[in-house]
């Protein structure tokens, strides 16, 4: 049986310049999420194939994917653009899967050459002016507050028309299915436009499926993986039998026509939140932080968090003070009501100097939030500080060796660009 697997030799089957007499059975859609494509473009026709590639198609302008960049990249038979190598598996694996850099517009087992054909495949890349301001006004329509200046300086159209499922014989060759796939950068932020306007079938006769319907236990994958095992984004309806719904599908969080999905994918990301923080951390500003939910003394506390590269969360202003406030709050309840969080402060060396633990001393023009007796209250067996819940959010001082809970922060890898 095929396997999924990544090639990274050029294939036999070569991208041909389409000519006047390699025009398709049908004329591209009219479809307010499409880029314009084939007859009167200047795309790429791909030969028919079966479990084939473009070929490595090398760029004029390096595409930024996953907080690395390409200078080429494979578009595929099976629905996809994939990167470091083409991709001419046809097995839905539910990403995230290793080795394979991919965008996945309708990743199933496609077959475009029964009969002489059965689809086209267009690509191109391009910097035209009018394509380019068309991705300008998507890109900043859709998201105004992040991406309200964007500027496009380049685009790769890949579109997949009319294309047929592998196994399909007798009436289901007429089940086609019509997406795209629209790559956009300003050399810095990158952004794919994944476009629908039919989908027919869900799944090649393949890894189980019905050659006379096209459906099966193995529906289409729709998303970005980005090759580690770790980092990947599927669309809603990624395998799925919803997947029928995408040419009317709207995202309802982002503005756009029906039948579009948007992503950025210069950033790795998990889902849709990006990631530059080490596991079991989550992003606060641009630091990442992890709750030690365990309480622990004093110092076993700033251990635990050193053996993770990391510190004990510092209070240095009203925002932080609040977060935090807000963690106890969700995290400490019964019996652990009045035991709070160490904030890393502490007047252990010398009795009335407080240092936080990255080396800063409290000064007196510092943000502090000290309970009223607090202080008055430090008499020299008390020496480190915590935030209680039961004080609202205020600060108190209590032996070192106390148990509480604490929050472990690291700076993290924030992406180059904003």
């Amino acid at each position: 049986m095929r396997q999924f697997i990544l090639t990274t030799c050029l294939l036999a089957s070569l991208a041909v310049r389409q000519t006047s007499a390699e025009v398709n059975r049908s004329p591209p859609v009219s479809n307010a999420a499409f880029y314009p494509y084939g007859p009167g473009t200047a795309d790429i026709l791909d030969s028919p194939a079966d479990d084939s590639s473009s070929g490595e198609q090398s760029l004029s302008i390096a595409f930024p994917f996953f907080e690395e960049t390409y200078n080429s990249l494979w578009v595929n038979t099976n629905g996809d653009i994939s990167f470091g190598g083409s991709v001419t598996g046809f097995t839905p694996i539910p990403f995230p899967v290793e080795d394979n850099k991919l965008i996945a517009g309708y990743f199933t087992d496609i077959k475009t050459s029964y009969d002489g054909r059965s689809g086209y495949i267009y690509h191109r890349e391009t910097t035209d002016a009018t394509v380019l301001s068309r991705a300008n006004t998507d890109i900043q329509t859709a998201f105004p507050a992040e991406h309200g200046s964007f500027v496009a300086i380049w685009a790769y159209i890949a579109t997949w028309h009319e294309v047929a499922f592998f196994g399909s014989s007798g009436a289901s060759r007429n089940l086609r299915n019509t997406f795209q796939l629209v790559l956009i950068t300003d050399g810095c932020k990158s952004f794919c436009l994944f476009n629908y306007d039919r989908i027919d079938f869900l799944q090649g006769s393949t890894n189980g499926g019905d050659s006379e319907t096209g459906t099966g236990p193995n529906p289409a994958q729709v998303g970005v993986n980005g090759g580690d095992g770790i980092h990947y984004t599927p669309h809603p309806y990624s395998t799925s039998t919803d997947l029928y719904n995408l040419p009317t599908w709207t995202d309802p969080a982002v503005p756009g026509p029906p039948g579009r999905w948007y992503r950025r994918v210069d950033r790795k990301i998990i889902g849709d939140t990006p990631q530059g923080c080490p596991p079991s951390y989550e992003f606060y500003g641009d630091k990442c932080v992890k709750l030690q939910e365990h309480p622990l003394d004093y110092a076993a506390a700033i251990s635990k968090c050193e053996a993770e590269g990391a510190r004990l969360f510092n209070i240095r202003s009203q925002a932080d003070n609040e977060w935090l406030t807000d963690q106890l709050h969700l995290f400490v309840s019964g019996k652990l009501y009045q035991r709070g969080f160490w904030i890393g402060l502490t007047d252990e060396d010398t009795e009335g100097t407080f240092v936080w633990e990255d080396g800063t001393t409290l000064c007196p023009t510092s943000y502090t939030n000290w309970a009223g007796d607090a202080l008055a209250s430090n008499d020299g067996t008390r020496n480190c500080v915590y935030i209680s819940r039961g004080y609202n959010g205020k600060w108190s001082i209590k032996g070192c060796d106390d148990k509480k809970k604490s929050i472990c922060v690291t700076d993290a890898e924030i992406p180059t660009c904003p």
